[in-house]
């Protein structure tokens, strides 16, 4: 009988060894920052674990509270999670900054060296690793100059609390320069300020610009609502951002963005270390251009043929098409 026990007690604890937990965080509920925790979900599957199963995930939502973010990341590292994932940049230096003992992994972080996650992009000598969604933000200026010749004044609806926001407008101001646009901001560090600052500066600007902000991303309808009345064209840096009121959204596929973050967790699953892999920037082949052909109407605008030719989304009609 004692044998019998023996054996059932090493049977179960090769069963538990075998299981991982892995928590993962997001700073907001909003489309994008989702379609990253299901393309993890997708790689992890992928592979050939099965979550829920070989992988049991822990799924955590800071609903755009820094302080969330912070107590989720010290529940992480009490409850001992194999691996954490941190979505956005808010949620991953919680996480960095409460756990140094397990791999974490980022996604969809601007500017992880600017946060303080690691020191370079490449292999690092610590327990960080992941995945930068850096948007092109001087091709983002270029194709406002193209699409609408005469505007002058930009205006940046952006947290100025949000790394990844401030590094975003820099990059703006910067990049105003040499196509002679100036950069206006428009701050909000909560959907209401950002909607009272759209209302008093908005008219005042030509275009709106929405780089990869969360606090705009999770309340896009309401800024659209405005930008419409206001009659001023939003162009974003993110697809699902401009599907709330853009005009025009060039930016990545963030399930591809999940997906590549799913990756690097698997090699950690296998058994890699941190410092083995290296982090970088999502590939250029990731990004998608959005083009709503029925808001340009309403708002006078005449998008350049070549562009509607290249768009990979279009909305005309009140149908979506992906192409």
């Amino acid at each position: 009988m004692k044998k019998w026990v023996s054996a059932i007690i090493v049977f179960l604890s090769v069963i538990c060894l075998s299981v991982v937990k892995v928590g993962i965080t997001q700073i907001v509920d909003h489309p994008a920052l989702n379609a990253v925790f299901d393309g993890v979900v997708k790689a992890i599957e992928d592979a050939g674990f099965k979550v829920g199963q070989d992988v049991i995930v822990d799924r955590q939502n800071a609903q755009g509270n820094m302080q969330n973010a912070v107590a989720i990341a010290r529940k992480f590292a009490t409850e001992k999670m194999d691996f954490i994932v941190a979505i956005a940049t808010p949620s991953a230096q919680a996480c960095v900054q409460a756990i140094s003992d397990r791999p974490v992994v980022f996604a969809a972080v601007t500017d992880p060296v600017g946060a303080g996650l690691i020191k370079q992009l490449g292999r690092n000598d610590s327990n960080v690793v992941g995945i930068s969604d850096m948007v092109p933000v001087s091709t983002h200026l270029k194709l406002i100059k193209k699409v609408f010749p005469v505007a002058k004044k930009i205006g940046v609806i952006y947290n100025p609390g949000e790394p990844n926001s401030v590094t975003l407008t820099n990059i703006a101001k910067s990049s105003a320069l040499s196509l002679e646009l100036t950069i206006i901001d428009i701050p909000g560090t909560s959907p209401s300020e950002m909607i009272s600052a759209l209302n008093s500066i908005g008219p005042d600007v030509d275009v709106l610009y929405i780089g990869t902000d969360n606090t705009a991303a999770s309340s896009i309808e309401a800024i659209g609502n405005v930008a419409l009345r206001l009659g001023k064209p939003i162009v974003a840096a993110d697809i699902d951002i401009a599907r709330g009121g853009g005009v025009i959204g060039f930016g990545f596929n963030y399930f591809q963005v999940g997906v590549e973050t799913g990756r690097l967790l698997v090699e950690l699953l296998k058994g890699a270390n941190p410092q083995d892999l290296e982090s970088h920037v999502v590939g250029p082949e990731s990004l998608l251009l959005y083009i709503n052909l029925d808001l340009a109407q309403k708002l006078g605008v005449q998008i350049p043929a070549d562009l509607v030719e290249r768009a990979d989304i279009l909305v005309e009609k009140g149908q979506e098409v992906q192409k």
